[in-house]
């Protein structure tokens, strides 16, 4: 997939930006605070219907102004165009997203039909950070190659929210246990259901990204180091769809009790951890630095192969402000991947970041950013 053009109007200190990119690496000069970041940030509203690092749709609205409004023209591998739009109204907090002219019929609908990666000092959090940052990090991925696990993760977080507000009521002793207790019944088995299904996916998914990890290690120049990665589902894994059951209905009837004194679920994917090990260390008790950084990069470069083998097209490669955070090492591994893949996105603050000819070519552009302002190199 290509991204042929972007328009940014009232977006972030972008008020009228539009940009015809390259086919290849597409490289955005600029110093911090300037609106790099910003471009990138409109093409993931383009790909996944939202920030790929902020919570709310309102950040992006220039300020000052009632809304902001990202246009772009995508083409696929096999030549057809596409015209998607995203506006976001501030008054009325209403988002539109458009496919040549028509809405989807759900905003989960989008996901993998125009694949992104992107690799950002905000996914330190993957290697460095909590649970819920790894099960992000999965979640999309799976989400952008497989359009049935979109609508499982769906269906499950109406089936959580649902019983979580049970769960609530209880808590604040609006209901009492019992009562609470048979109005959870319904929602328990649809809880397992699709619980265990996602469970399942998950379980599938480690089993086959593995050896794309372990590939981008070896390209990476990191070959002597081992990496390995463990889904760790609280109701088990291993022993198929009718052994996750009975574990997660086990589970579900032995935490009954602390759910209701708490107000939430304490069971389910939604609280499952991913283990990253590095030469049979735990990466986030024992990895230095750099190991968490090349650990990053390889699950970055694991997530774009795997994707443009499973959804058949391209993806698009972000990378936000990296190669200021590498050694002249490891800068130079990724900009020589970087090189090989189909059409990039770079930004930094400097150009001596880059070596004279990484990121040449016919069908790669500069472009230099200031206050919102652009101009093509």
């Amino acid at each position: 997939m290509n991204i042929v053009s972007v328009e940014l109007r009232c977006f972030r200190n972008h008020c009228a930006t539009s940009i015809a990119f390259g086919a290849a690496a597409n490289t955005l000069l600029g110093e911090n605070g300037q609106g790099k970041t910003n471009v990138l940030e409109a093409i993931s509203f383009l790909c996944l219907t939202k920030s790929f690092f902020a919570k709310s749709d309102s950040v992006a609205v220039q300020q000052g102004t009632p809304g902001f409004e990202v246009s772009g023209t995508f083409q696929s591998d096999i030549g057809s165009r596409f015209n998607v739009r995203t506006t976001y109204d501030l008054a009325t907090a209403g988002k539109l997203y458009e496919i040549d002219g028509k809405p989807p019929a759900t905003y989960a609908s989008v996901i993998g039909r125009f694949p992104i990666v992107v690799l950002s000092p905000e996914n330190s959090s993957i290697t460095f950070g909590m649970p819920v940052d790894r099960r992000r990090f999965l979640d999309l991925v799976i989400s952008q190659s497989s359009a049935s696990y979109v609508e499982e993760m769906v269906e499950y977080k109406r089936v959580l929210r649902q019983r979580n507000a049970i769960l609530s009521e209880a808590a604040r002793k609006t209901i009492t246990a019992p009562h609470a207790e048979a109005m959870l019944e319904p929602w328990n088995e649809s809880l397992i259901v699709h619980g265990t299904r996602l469970i399942q996916k998950r379980s599938e998914f480690f089993s086959a990204f593995a050896p794309y990890v372990e590939n981008a290690y070896t390209t990476l120049g990191a070959g002597s180091e081992h990496p390995v990665l463990t889904y760790l589902p609280q109701a088990g894994a291993a022993d198929g769809a009718d052994a996750i059951t009975a574990k997660f209905r086990e589970m579900l009837s032995a935490k009954l009790r602390d759910e209701l004194r708490v107000g939430t679920t304490l069971v389910g994917p939604q609280r499952d951890e991913i283990q990253f090990l590095l030469n049979e260390l735990p990466l986030r008790q024992h990895a230095s630095q750099g190991q968490h950084k090349t650990f990053l990069i390889a699950l970055k470069v694991a997530e774009f192969f795997y994707l443009k083998e499973r959804v058949r097209e391209v993806p698009v490669f972000l990378l936000d402000d990296v190669f200021s955070e590498l050694d002249d090492h490891r800068a130079r591994k990724l900009l020589g991947l970087v090189s090989t893949l189909g059409q990039t996105f770079i930004t930094t603050t400097a150009a001596h970041v880059f070596g004279e000819g990484d990121v040449a070519g016919e069908n790669a552009k500069t472009f230099y950013i200031h206050n919102g302002a652009l101009r093509a190199s």
